[in-house]
């Protein structure tokens, strides 16, 4: 990162300074040297912006090249083109900008990075994928193979490798097996009797509505109205929205949606169901609670709880409860009303819930 540039600089083009005694003089950005331009302010900045336009003729833009109808990229060449495209299309949320984010860059510096488009055939990404995923967890293999797949196909749309010319295609997804344990109803009240009061709501919100933790966070009291609970699923930029009937009751839980968001109703005034009780250094009572704190105190009530993991696998985390809440659904109410409560897609779903305008899906209770 570069070095934050005086006050006295700061209205001064890139790469002009003004030293102690008035001198202004001109530093070269990539040969780190400087020349002196005496004391005149006004032709030290002309001089400063004439050498600002030379030193941007040696910088190459790939988007530019792409403009221009430029074609044989490097990998790593291609990849800002790819961002750009791919964000103007997907105008994707800041968890999901930042974990792709993370993945070109890493994809940038790899060899395969360095090889021509057009010259990467599918042994060599099978080759960077095996290696990846060693090193990085199948998890994240199966990320990079699916951001893969998806900066070829767009190079393909562009012209960049022929079409049917993508090379991650018949490539395997790296092998995935999940080592957290499953959490069951049984787990869940021991865990339950020992979080704090805003814990228990966050994990009851969670049980009977199947939502994922951020979600749950990100619920206000002006969410549920005339009965039904709304959630706009972050995951999916918002446009998975739910319209969750405050009737819906998991008979085994032995609590309704509408009650569980009624017992979050406390002394403490706040605009969030899940929100802080207590007065801390970093927060005050009605807060909102972010989603680490959420999965923290999960971990802390479960750890008290006596609760461990069978040899070889993690824990239950607090994710764990969604998936709970899918298998106490589908027994409840079928398979498809449980993924009409999680937000999956399902070609049977439109008998259980209806289309509503702006997107939003009435999930109703039986």
């Amino acid at each position: 990162m570069a070095r934050q540039r005086l006050a006295k600089n700061r209205a001064l083009p890139p790469n002009l300074y003004l030293n102690t005694a008035g001198y202004y003089s001109y530093r070269d950005p990539y040969k780190k040297t400087q020349k002196g331009l005496g004391k005149d302010r006004a032709k030290a900045i002309q001089a400063a912006r004439a050498a600002n336009a030379a030193v941007a003729t040696r910088e190459t833009s790939s988007l530019v090249d792409w403009v221009l109808g430029r074609s044989d990229y490097t990998l790593a060449g291609w990849l800002p083109v790819y961002r750009e495209l791919w964000e103007e299309k997907t105008q994707p949320t800041e968890n999901t900008l930042s974990g792709t984010k993370s993945l070109l860059n890493r994809l940038g510096a790899s060899d395969l990075g360095k090889m021509r488009m057009k010259h990467i055939e599918t042994v060599h990404v099978s080759t960077y994928l095996t290696a990846f995923a060693k090193a990085s967890g199948s998890a994240m293999g199966r990320n990079m193979r699916s951001k893969l797949n998806d900066i070829f196909r767009w190079a393909e749309t562009q012209g960049v490798i022929e079409v049917g010319k993508n090379p991650v295609t018949a490539t395997f997804n790296p092998e995935y097996k999940v080592k957290r344990e499953r959490l069951s109803l049984e787990q869940f009240w021991a865990i339950h009797a020992h979080a704090p009061a805003w814990a228990k709501n966050a994990m009851m919100l969670a049980l009977v509505t199947g939502q994922r933790r951020d979600d749950i966070g990100n619920m206000k009291f002006a969410d549920y109205k005339d009965g039904y609970l709304r959630v706009a699923q972050g995951k999916s930029g918002g446009e998975t929205k739910l319209q969750i009937d405050g009737a819906i009751r998991l008979a085994k839980v032995g609590a309704s949606v509408g009650e569980v968001v009624s017992g979050c109703r406390d002394l403490i005034v706040s605009r969030h169901l899940v929100h802080y009780t207590e007065r801390s250094i970093t927060v005050k009572p009605g807060d909102m609670v972010q989603g680490n704190r959420i999965s923290m105190a999960f971990q802390k009530a479960r750890e008290k709880a006596g609760i461990e993991a069978t040899e070889g696998r993690t824990p239950p985390t607090f994710h764990e409860i969604r998936s709970l809440a899918e298998r106490l659904y589908r027994e409840e109410f079928g398979a498809d009303f449980a993924q009409a409560m999680l937000g999956h897609k399902s070609a049977q779903m439109t008998s259980k819930y209806d289309d509503l305008r702006g997107g939003w899906k009435a999930i109703n209770a039986k």
